[in-house]
């Protein structure tokens, strides 16, 4: 677990403002009154998350959006090609790895005599090919995408065991693997990912200590040069998959910047490094641990080339999808495990499955499962297509965890009453984790302003920026134009007159940077329909899909509207509004965006025939409806949607369950049968 994420202002595909230009986000966070350690803090995280944006080859899909006249579907699809999940090599590899961990749950041998993963488990996971599914085939890997390695970690999670889908992601996406794929040299890939592919080499990412989460740039571990060595002092907190002998990837401070550096943890402790040891809840079948430095000796050779920041940036872009996948597969698991206790429990003579309440439970925790899957295939192959995958990442991971969230605490938990607390029910064993899911690779409301200033800076970009550098051409001072309140806008128009000279010259810039503003704001209130490609999507689904896509499209024009508002009316306040930014921002275009993504879905279910699917994303829509334009669940389509999603669930016909094991009923009713007839004692 890696808290080193930073509330990150993203981009598109876009460049830093000319040296003699305006920063936007330097003279917003001086407006707004920061001081210098935030400012420079926050534009040293831009400049690095920039540096990344620039390596992408398309910008992000929701950027682009924002900015088009017309809604697309398009952007809202998975774009991988299913084929790649039953053939090839990565194929072969899931194949071969399934088997090995169904074999493991059998025997009993998931976790070893410390309740950590057992060796012999990583080892034939090993001799499987698991650990170099994301590894370029040229170094000993598969090669897989980051499409098939979310599936990989949803199967393997679901049908063998939790930890070990998401160990995945800790070892070779968010671990060393991913710096090292990206960064690092010919000789470092040699030597390190040939024999990470052959699982020879755990790994994990060293970002976090005890006084730095979320402003990473505020890290005290540091290296000492010393030769063809680094001496490396500090410490780091949280670190998953920190133990003897195991690869770190380990952000430091060097030469006065920050850097990767590959770090062999030593197989014992000593004078110049050891493990700190800590009480910890989550993730507690891996070792999640604190590692201290004082003058451990590293070479020089293993420093990953480029900033440390952009390193990390792009690995948490690249890797964050998986997170949303590890939560897919404990809630397949919540849904599975309460489907015999549904069948045998009864209340008042009735079992529960026939309850209206406990049918609302399990469908929408189904509607959940099918759009979270959704969602994460979308993520994952915006990357493999080279997107800038940022936002997308960002808000697939808060909502997937939120569900699980709400699942684990709400849904499952209702349905499975208050047997959870017992040892071995799958929610109370791991409660834990499945909250810690909300807060590691950035706590769920950080990414969610994150996001946010990532959807501000191409709209600063496009039609703020050449303003502004006019403005300043023109001999205006941008920090003195504030329009918080009547004295403030007073300020700003006396000391626009000051400069009227310089304004008079520079008059046709700005009046065409003007009216290019005010054009796309004229925009904003037009209505506008999807475009040709959504109506060919809707016409392989159910009429219900045509009302969902006219709601989603209305509320894309109502959210782009008032997002555009609040951002001219608040300016360099919005920094400071996190309910505005969160609840009117953030939380609306997360609900749309998991609409789009659901009906785009919906019609690939319907192509090849699974109308469970299909019920349970027109279910998601319906929910999300009532998230975003406060419809009822009581209504006629809610309740009927219930029913045909419960009744694909308790019939067997819902794909996601089915070879995700049950486990049994714990302290199950005995009720002797004068009793169960007459309900006399």
């Amino acid at each position: 677990m890696n808290h080193a994420t930073e509330s990150k202002e993203n981009s598109s595909n876009t460049t830093s403002p000319p040296a003699d230009g305006v920063d936007l986000i330097k003279d917003a966070l001086i407006k707004a009154g920061k001081n210098e350690e935030e400012i420079s803090s926050v534009t040293t995280v831009d400049a690095a998350q920039t540096a990344v944006d620039q390596g992408r080859g398309k910008p992000g899909v929701l950027q682009q959006a924002l900015l088009q006249k017309q809604l697309s579907l398009d952007h809202f699809g998975c774009l991988a090609a299913s084929d790649q999940l039953t053939s090839g090599k990565a194929a072969e590899t899931l194949k071969l790895s399934l088997e090995a961990i169904q074999n493991h749950v059998a025997a009993g041998t998931i976790l070893g005599e410390d309740g950590k993963v057992s060796a012999a488990l990583i080892d034939d996971l090993a001799k499987a090919g698991y650990w170099g599914l994301p590894i370029p085939e040229e170094w000993g890997g598969s090669g897989a995408s980051k499409y098939f390695c979310g599936k990989a970690m949803i199967e393997m999670g679901s049908k063998g065991a939790e930890v070990v889908g998401g160990l995945l992601s800790i070892e070779r996406l968010i671990g060393a693997a991913g710096p090292l794929i990206w960064k690092g040299t010919r000789e470092q890939k040699q030597e390190f990912l040939t024999a990470m592919a052959a699982g020879h080499v755990r790994s994990g990412f060293g970002g976090t200590e005890p006084s730095a989460g979320c402003n990473i740039t505020s890290i005290l571990t540091h290296g000492v040069d010393d030769g063809d060595d680094i001496l490396v002092y500090g410490e780091k907190l949280f670190i998953s998959n920190a133990w003897y002998g195991h690869l770190i990837a380990l952000l430091i401070r060097y030469e006065d910047k920050l850097r990767v550096l590959l770090v062999p943890l030593p197989m014992q402790d000593s004078d110049e490094f050891n493990i700190v040891h800590y009480g910890i809840h989550a993730l507690r079948q891996i070792h999640n641990k604190g590692l201290r430095f004082n003058g451990l000796r590293v070479p020089k050779k293993n420093l990953l080339p480029g900033d440390g920041l952009s390193i990390i940036f792009h690995d948490l872009d690249d890797g964050r999808f998986a997170v949303a996948a590890t939560a897919i597969a404990r809630m397949r698991r919540i849904l599975a495990s309460g489907l015999p206790w549904v069948y045998t429990r009864e209340t008042f003579g009735e079992k529960l499955k026939e309850r209206q309440y406990i049918r609302y439970l399990m469908a929408l925790q189904a509607a959940y499962i099918t759009s979270a899957e959704a969602l994460v295939d979308w993520s994952a192959s915006l990357i493999d297509e080279g997107y800038q995958g940022d936002v997308s990442s960002m808000i697939v991971k808060t909502r997937v965890t939120d569900w699980l969230r709400q699942t684990a605490t709400e849904l499952g938990m209702f349905m499975h009453g208050g047997r959870f607390v017992l040892h071995n029910h799958t929610i109370g064993d791991n409660l834990a984790d499945d909250m810690v899911s909300s807060v590691y690779e950035g706590p769920n409301p950080m990414l969610g302003k994150a996001a946010i200033k990532a959807m501000v800076k191409p709209f600063g970009q496009e039609y703020l920026q050449p303003l502004m550098d006019n403005m300043k051409a023109s001999g205006v001072n941008t920090q003195a134009l504030r329009f918080g309140g009547f004295k403030q806008i007073m300020g700003t128009l006396g000391h626009l007159w000051s400069v009227k000279g310089g304004l008079f010259k520079n008059r046709g810039k700005l009046t065409r940077d003007v009216f290019k503003l005010m054009g796309f704001l004229r925009m904003l209130s037009k209505k506008s329909k999807p475009d040709v490609g959504t109506a060919s999507v809707l016409k392989d689904l159910p009429k219900s899909f045509t009302g969902h896509m006219n709601f989603a499209n209305k509320a894309w024009r109502v959210w782009r509207k008032n997002f555009i508002l609040q951002v001219l009316k608040y300016q360099e306040r919005l920094v400071d509004e996190d309910l505005i930014m969160l609840e009117e921002i953030y939380e609306p275009l997360t609900q749309i965006t998991t609409m789009l993504v659901s009906i785009k879905a919906a019609q690939a279910a319907a192509k090849r025939g699974d109308a469970a699917a299909v019920a349970a994303l027109n279910l998601t829509c319906l929910e999300m409806r009532v998230k975003l334009g406060g419809e009822k669940r009581t209504s006629v389509a809610y309740r009927k949607s219930v029913k045909e999603v419960s009744e694909h669930v308790l019939t067997g016909t819902f794909m996601p369950v089915q070879g995700v094991p049950t486990g049994a009923i714990l302290q199950p009713y005995s009720v002797p049968a004068a009793t169960a007839k007459t309900g006399k004692k």
